[in-house]
Order: structure tokens, then C-alpha cells, then sequence
């Protein structure tokens, strides 16, 4: 319980309070998850109350949490606003994964789907771990280390500025306690010792937030985005997890699994007998109110689109010198391959080659081959000439820097 709050603060409700212990202002009392009909958190406590607060912010609160305070007993006021939606799947009454995905998805989306798990196994046999109740520090560290490194080139592919990377930071300094406390959890898809896809979940009782997850780019053909949702969801399923929170973001992927929309809002209490802090707290929400509005009637225009584009234009100008280092790739299919005393093998997995990474994966993923089954070649003369032998077919690469 937070006490002694200065006169103006501000919290978001998960970073600052929720992934905290729960350590919440001592005016909450009882909190409500709505869906579940579960108390998520509640205090007997007596709290040493101090009214010296001018302004109380919280941000971020899903409204299917229902926030009951002691602010009643005092000057203080509490008025709230919308911020933006979220997205959420309720299993409900759905006795298997698998009746929720032919409900939720459809079959034939469903099979498409398997699919592409099938392919993805195919290629390169991944493995799957969710780090949940125990981790190894050294492996906590590489992963966080590993899921930077993926979040910034996922980030440049989508030609937008890295937003993630302080929120990471923060993250890492907080999770690894909390999945011994089973109250967080790391899932991982690996390629061998490769993560290729990393996801952090905070765990409540019966409910699973999927706060952040993150593909390597190259191994963006094989739909890991998709898969690494439907491996979550039954692990939801197996582990009584009822509600599965995919958070903030109105993106297409997220539109195909979700049956609930809610919306984030914006607390704001403050006291009454203050003429300022009054006026503060009034102005702000009529601020919000119409930007909520703004953003509604922008959305509905497309208007979101052309941003995106502006976005993307943007990024294209600070980035040119970067664009024009770029190297191009030449790729010739079904080559005899070179006699061995012009060629050398080389693991295509080492940091060293880490540029053709994307490229034996499309080979691999559009002619049906395992990665256990294929070899990659260096051209002993031309360093940039590589080739690829599959049990299948042949690929020559050739890079000639701009």
C-alpha cells in the first residue's frame, strides 16, 4: 500500500503498480476482473491516510477491472476517461482449445494453420519452452540480450522508430523474480540454441497478459507470429488460464483471435476544495474526451493509413545513407555445385554469416527440405559466393554491395 503520496504523481497501473507487488495507492480498496467474476486484489488494511494529494494520475486501466477506493471518506474526487481499446480472448465456456479455435478462427483457418505448424516443424524441428516457476539466470540474460537485438531489426523491416527498448529494459530488471513467483513467464521458440521467437506474459490468477513478443526477421516466413499465438493459447488451456489479455494495438493478427474489446482508461483523482487542482483535472479530461473522439472519427476516415505511410516516409529520409550500404542478393536455383577443392562448409548458424540466415530459410521453406538435411558452401575464391545443397534442390547465392 502506497501512503504519504506527494501532492502530484502519476502511475501506470501495471508498470508502477500492478507488476509491483500490487503495491496500489492506500485509497484502493477492492479490485474486481469482471470477466472472471474474481477479486484480483482487496486490503483490510487501515491506511495511514495524508491528504496532502493535489493530483493522483493512473493510467492504463483495462475498464474490465472494477476499481472500488475509500475515496468517499474524504475531499477527494476521482473522474475517468477513455484512452484507447484493448483486446482480449475469454475462453468461456469452450471445454478444448480446440473447439475454441474452430469457433473463434474456423476450421479451414484452423487447418491452414496446422499447416504451417507442419512446415515449420518440417524445416527446421524447432523446439519450445515456457520458462515459468524456473530459469536459469544465464539464459534470462541471453534472451533478454537476444529479444533487443530481434526487436530492433524487426523494427527497422518495419521502418519505424524502436519505442520498445526502455520498456525492455524494464522488463528485464522485473521478470526474473516473478517467474520463480509464477507470477510472469518467458516463452521461447527455439531453432537448435536460437530463440527465434520470444514472448513475455505476466500471470494473475486465471488471467495471462501478453505484453510482448517478438520474432527474428529471418524466419518471418514461416508465420511464427500466428503459431507462437495458437501455442500460447493452449497453454492457457492446460494451466486454468481463463482470459488471455493481447493488450493495446488494433492490428489485423491480433483481430482474428480476440472475441472481447475493451478499453484502457485514464484515472484522475483529485481534490475537490483545491480550485487548481480542480481545473487541472477538468481540463485534462476534456482534453482526452476529444481526442478519444478525434482518433475514432480519424480511424474511420482511414486517416491511420496515410499516417502509417507518413511514418514509414519519414523513417526512409533519417535512414538513406543506412538504405544505400545495403547489399543486393542474387539467387540462381538448381546450380551444379562446385567440386570440393573450391568450396569450404561453413555453419550457416555462426554470427559470421548471419546475412544469409533469411535466405537459407526461404530455401528451406519453399522446397520443403530439414535444415538437418541440407549443407551451405563458401566459394574459397569469391567470398561472396555461397551455395546451398538440399536433398531436393541446389541454390546459389551471390551479394554485391551498392
Amino acid at each position: 500500500m502506497l501512503n504519504n503520496l506527494e501532492p502530484h504523481t502519476r502511475f501506470s497501473f501495471f508498470l508502477d503498480l500492478f507488476f509491483k507487488d500490487k503495491t496500489f495507492p492506500w485509497f484502493y480498496n477492492k479490485i474486481t476482473n469482471n470477466y472472471l467474476k474474481t477479486v484480483v486484489y482487496k486490503t483490510t488494511d487501515t491506511p495511514d491516510k495524508t491528504y496532502n494529494i493535489e493530483t493522483c494520475i493512473v493510467y492504463d486501466i483495462p475498464n474490465y477491472l472494477d476499481i472500488k477506493t475509500t475515496i468517499q471518506e474524504t475531499n477527494l474526487k476521482e473522474i475517468s476517461f477513455p484512452l484507447y481499446n484493448g483486446y482480449a480472448v475469454y475462453f468461456g465456456d469452450h471445454n478444448t482449445c480446440d473447439a475454441f479455435l474452430n469457433d473463434q478462427v474456423g476450421k479451414s483457418r484452423t487447418n491452414k494453420l496446422r499447416r504451417h505448424q507442419n512446415r515449420l516443424d518440417l524445416s527446421i524441428a524447432p523446439t519450445y519452452t515456457m520458462y515459468y516457476g524456473a530459469i536459469e539466470e544465464i539464459e534470462y540474460k541471453r534472451l533478454f540480450k537476444e529479444l533487443k537485438r530481434i526487436t530492433a531489426l524487426r523494427f527497422t523491416q518495419k521502418e519505424e522508430h524502436n519505442f520498445e527498448l526502455p520498456y525492455l529494459n524494464y522488463y528485464e530488471e522485473i521478470m526474473f523474480k516473478m517467474i520463480f513467483e509464477k507470477k510472469a513467464s518467458i516463452y521461447v521458440i527455439y531453432d537448435k540454441d536460437k530463440p527465434i521467437n520470444i514472448t513475455l506474459n505476466f500471470i494473475d490468477g486465471q488471467t495471462m497478459l501478453h505484453f510482448n513478443s517478438c520474432f527474428d526477421v529471418d524466419y518471418s516466413m514461416y508465420n511464427l507470429g500466428h503459431l507462437n499465438t495458437i501455442k500460447h493459447l493452449r497453454w492457457c488451456y492446460d494451466n486454468g488460464i481463463k482470459l488471455f489479455d493481447m493488450g493495446r494495438g488494433d492490428f489485423f493478427h491480433k483481430r482474428q483471435w480476440i472475441n472481447k474489446t475493451y478499453l484502457y482508461q485514464e484515472h484522475i483523482i483529485y481534490n475537490s476544495k483545491s480550485i487548481i487542482a480542480t481545473l487541472k483535472a477538468k481540463k485534462t479530461i476534456v482534453f482526452h474526451k476529444l481526442r478519444f473522439r478525434m482518433v475514432a472519427l480519424l480511424k474511420k476516415m482511414k486517416f491511420h493509413l496515410a499516417y502509417g505511410k507518413y511514418i514509414k516516409f519519414k523513417y526512409r529520409l533519417s535512414n538513406k545513407k543506412d538504405a544505400q550500404n545495403n547489399s543486393t542478393y542474387i539467387i540462381t536455383n538448381g546450380v551444379a555445385i562446385p567440386k570440393d577443392k573450391k568450396i569450404v562448409k561453413i555453419n550457416y548458424l555462426d554470427k559470421e554469416y548471419s546475412n544469409l540466415l533469411f535466405y537459407v530459410n526461404d530455401f528451406l521453406h519453399k522446397n520443403f527440405e530439414k535444415n538437418s538435411a541440407i549443407s551451405v558452401y563458401k566459394d574459397t575464391k569469391l567470398a561472396s559466393i555461397y551455395y546451398i545443397k538440399g536433398e531436393k534442390n541446389t541454390q546459389k547465392i551471390s551479394i554485391k554491395s551498392s
